[in-house]
């Protein structure tokens, strides 16, 4: 479950302030956009690059990686995916 406290959506680019449900206290800022070759770019409170390709299929590109992130990023992005009823 997320707790949503801020975003903006465009048709360029989304960002998301939100903490995950149960939570440690981490919120995470997020900010995504389409990469050129497939997938999404998430960039993760500035601090590392993930590549989405739907569901739980995601790649770290960069920065500090952990699996508390990586659960948060597929956990923001399915809920935007469903939330604006995109395809992926």
């Amino acid at each position: 479950m997320l707790k949503i406290k801020d975003f903006r959506v465009n048709r360029f680019e989304s960002f998301y302030v939100f903490e995950m449900i149960p939570s440690d206290g981490t919120c995470y800022t997020v900010q995504f956009l389409s990469a050129e070759y497939g997938g999404i770019y998430v960039i993760v409170n500035e601090s590392s690059c993930w590549r989405w390709h739907g569901g739980k299929d995601i790649k770290f590109l960069m920065g500090k990686e952990n699996d508390y992130t990586k659960n948060a990023v597929i956990a923001i992005m399915n809920y935007h995916i469903e939330r604006w009823s995109l395809d992926v």
